[in-house]
């Protein structure tokens, strides 16, 4: 008789590589996914009748500088508690604050947090007005450059916002500048792509020249938002450089927010088969458990509704940002060997759930991503109290 750590039965357990579903068990032990004999026990055996057994969730893009902005959610309400076992800050901190953020904040989470980092030496310091310079000029590259040998495994990439408000007059440049960097850290075997905000384009920047700059591996966040030039045409149909850019290999992430979509967008895009290949959840801290934010899970629920099918939510929230991000082979799979990172999910069937969007457009939803069990490095971490 082989005795292990933990055992998770019955439940229908998801393969994030191919997007299906199948019935099974799984064992955990000493922190990592094991294989399970006819005769393996524990005396840690969880029944998972009836629910989904996820790998660990990945929260690609929030914001997550507790300590060191008014903008920082508390990874460890936000994470945790809704099945998220690993995320990324989407470039809260610049070269000259990124250190205060990993001190005071990366290490000391529960889930595993990874970070791009943003062109603007002092990164996004506050919610509605957002300061980052961004005149190439000013970019400091010998500091990024050290920061990317400092801390490899930590740092996933570069953030450019895309908007009127820190563009100006400097047009396309920030991104040519940050691919320029991107390219330089990449030949030095850095994991580095870059990763935009778009939103609200000034005049002196076009979809058509913004999505075709990007690269493969490269990430659009905010895809449906709608704000200036959106990804749609004049008949509402997606642009062709937005499908070229998506075939190209771009991720296109739906990093979710408050304002930066709609359900006549999602709904939109969706039916003409258009679904993003991330969702993230954008928090920041006062959209913590507040909607239309609220959460992760609730962003799942939200893309539901517009109707992207379960298995697309699920694989867009494990596999696809664990390659996005060059950490498969740590996160994102339940795969023997593999970190024993779990979500238990009841995927919950409601009737008329009502979902309101920013701009007063609401739609009725039929699924609840509801988290019953989390299990971070073989530990259970969170669990409700009725399952």
């Amino acid at each position: 008789m082989k005795k292990i750590d933990m055992i998770i039965r019955n439940g229908q357990v998801f393969d994030s590589v191919n997007a299906k579903f199948e019935k099974k068990d799984i064992g955990i032990h000493q922190g990592v996914f094991v294989a399970l004999d006819e005769d393996t026990q524990s005396n840690n055996e969880v029944d998972a009748e009836g629910n989904y057994v996820v790998p660990g969730i990945i929260d690609e893009h929030a914001h997550l500088n507790l300590y060191g902005t008014i903008i920082g959610a508390n990874a460890d309400t936000v994470c945790i508690p809704n099945g998220i076992t690993t995320a990324c800050d989407g470039g809260t901190c610049g070269a000259s604050n990124f250190e205060q953020f990993y001190m005071s904040n990366i290490i000391r989470y529960e889930s595993t947090v990874y970070s791009y980092l943003n062109v603007s030496t002092f990164g996004n310091k506050s919610l509605c007005k957002h300061e980052e310079d961004h005149d190439p000029a000013d970019f400091r590259e010998d500091l990024i450059d050290s920061l990317f040998e400092k801390y490899p495994q930590v740092l996933r990439g570069l953030k450019v916002r895309m908007c009127k408000e820190t563009l100006g007059d400097h047009g396309i440049s920030p991104l040519h500048a940050g691919i320029e960097m991107s390219e330089h850290l990449k030949a030095k075997g850095y994991h580095c792509p870059v990763a935009i905000h778009y939103d609200d384009l000034p005049e002196n920047v076009t979809v058509k020249e913004l999505f075709g700059t990007m690269r493969k591996d490269d990430v659009i966040a905010h895809v449906f938002q709608t704000k200036a030039e959106t990804i749609f045409d004049e008949n509402g149909k997606i642009k062709d450089c937005v499908w070229d850019a998506k075939k190209r290999g771009v991720y296109m992430d739906d990093c979710h927010g408050r304002v930066h979509w709609s359900y006549p967008n999602l709904q939109n895009a969706f039916s003409q088969s258009f679904y993003p290949d991330i969702i993230s959840s954008d928090l920041v801290r006062v959209s913590e458990y507040t909607r239309p934010g609220f959460s992760l899970l609730y962003a799942m629920s939200v893309n539901s509704a517009a109707g992207m099918p379960t298995e697309k939510i699920l694989q867009s929230v494990t596999y696809t940002p664990a390659k996005s991000l060059g950490i498969e082979e740590k996160a994102g799979v339940i795969r023997e060997g593999a970190p024993a990172d779990v979500a238990i999910l009841d995927i919950r069937d409601v009737k008329d759930k009502t979902f309101t969007d920013n701009y007063g457009n609401s739609i009725s939803g039929n699924k609840l991503f509801v988290p019953l069990m989390t299990v971070k490095g073989g530990r259970t971490a969170y669990r409700q109290i009725f399952f």
